[in-house]
């Protein structure tokens, strides 16, 4: 399955293996909803696979909000595809702790 994103109800689920060639359309995307929303969620939690440029995009995106006094929610700590990369990278610091 090749990258997806889907919005459903205010909530932007990402589909698929993000990697390495999607971080790029991926940053694309998601400084539009950035510029256009104080608060938005992102959903992992459909993620087959999440590499480590992947996961250091996530963390950049979830910095740069901070830095922009805006509220970036990124669900997915049941995903255990998405939680085996974040915890080797140190960057599961960033899911939010409760599912929304």
């Amino acid at each position: 399955m090749s990258l997806e994103i889907r919005e459903n109800h205010g909530v932007f689920e990402v589909l698929g293996k993000v990697s390495t060639q999607h971080v790029g359309a991926l940053n694309s995307y998601f400084e539009s909803i950035l510029e256009k929303h104080e608060t938005f969620v992102i959903s992992l939690e459909k993620v087959t696979m999440l590499d480590s440029s992947a996961a250091h995009f996530f963390e950049q995106l979830y910095q740069k909000s901070v830095r922009q006094n805006k509220v970036i929610s990124l669900i997915g700590r049941q995903n255990e595809n998405v939680m085996e990369t974040l915890k080797a990278t140190n960057k599961n610091y960033i899911l939010s702790p409760d599912r929304i």
